[in-house]
């Protein structure tokens, strides 16, 4: 394939991922159409097909998009951090997991996979790979890093991290999905708090 070639094939399926994202958060899966998100986008029918072979694909592809793209935003996971400014990096990791959580996009496709886990389990058991279960192994890998530092003192790293991820995002999520009207919780000074709390139990003196 040429390169003009991959690269109208790629904004075609960007535009796919846009058009469906919108459709799903707006109508849920079940009453997403497919063919009415080929004319947002601009494209075939045939064509969604071609690149997501079917409707639960196309689903999984735009959970993956948001929760790459919020990756990608946040700050990186660095082992090598001063002792002096442990606190701070621990602090700014953990809002940006707090903010994910809070996120209007990630805060709607949740609400469709609940909606939608007795009909497609399948699609609820993706999102809990890519989201909870892949960051717990990415905070429980650099909790391990310091620990070997010499800056924690953690038996368990993986159960810290599942502990430290469920304070953070339990009572964020949880307002987030049931008073969306409501005042959120600043991330910043909820994450502090969740930080203060495991450097006190975890942390070098």
């Amino acid at each position: 394939m040429s390169k003009a070639s991959g690269s109208v094939s790629g904004r075609k399926r960007d535009a796919i991922l846009v058009a469906a994202k919108q459709s799903f958060l707006e109508r849920g899966f079940t009453a997403t159409n497919l063919d009415e998100v080929a004319e947002a986008a601009g494209v075939s029918k045939m064509t969604i097909y071609s690149h997501f072979t079917s409707k639960e694909n196309l689903f999984v592809s735009v959970l993956q998009k948001v929760i790459t793209e919020r990756s990608a935003a946040g700050p990186p996971l660095d082992a090598d951090v001063k002792a002096s400014r442990l606190q701070d990096a621990l602090v700014a990791i953990a809002a940006d997991i707090v903010a994910t959580v809070q996120d209007p996009d990630v805060v709607g496709l949740r609400r469709v996979l609940i909606a939608e886990q007795p009909r497609h389990p399948e699609l609820a058991a993706a999102w809990r790979r890519s989201t909870v279960l892949a960051t717990v192994d990415e905070l429980a890998d650099y909790l391990a890093r310091l620990r070997t530092r010499g800056l924690i003192a953690v038996d368990d790293a993986t159960m810290l991290a599942r502990q430290l991820l469920w304070m953070l995002i339990g009572d964020p999520l949880d307002a987030a999905l049931l008073t969306p009207d409501a005042e959120r919780t600043s991330a910043t000074v909820h994450a502090s708090q969740a930080v203060r709390t495991v450097l006190a139990a975890y942390g070098r003196p």
